[in-house]
């Protein structure tokens, strides 16, 4: 679950995200539709820890994403249009490489790569070097 509480972000005297407040509970899918400079990327990168914010707090999971950073992030993921990748590593490894930090279990690991390199339909591309994957490959090994 993700609680959002009166929110606040201002960028010197611009107010971009002006006391929002909301929640999105496990299973929904929440979408940010608005016009450009409505503070819809600002809020997502709050979320997910990339940007601080002045005033409120955002929970993951009942923790605060200001107090429990690492916690937060370890129950989340984060994919931007431009994913950075390591491009020069196989797909499998750099997936590997992040299961790794975020201390991922080998048995969950395997279960997991399994299951959505075929729901994205990678998995004929594992062992495929980054570099050669189009945009939109790039996006779901991120």
């Amino acid at each position: 679950m993700i609680e959002i509480k009166n929110v606040t972000k201002k960028y010197g005297e611009k107010v971009a995200l002006d006391d929002v407040s909301f929640n999105v509970n496990d299973g929904e899918i929440f979408a940010f539709i608005g016009h450009n400079g409505a503070g819809k990327t600002t809020l997502i990168k709050s979320i997910v820890g990339i940007y601080e914010f002045d005033e409120g707090d955002i929970l993951i999971n009942g923790k605060s994403i200001k107090d429990n950073p690492i916690v937060c992030k370890k129950d989340m993921a984060f994919v931007p249009d431009n994913p950075e990748l390591y491009e020069n590593m196989k797909a499998i490894d750099f997936i590997n490489f992040i299961c790794d930090m975020y201390e991922v279990d080998e048995e969950t690991r395997e279960k997991n790569i399994r299951k959505y390199a075929e729901l994205f339909e990678i998995e004929n591309n594992l062992n495929d070097p980054i570099l050669s994957f189009s945009h939109g490959m790039k996006q779901k090994v991120g």
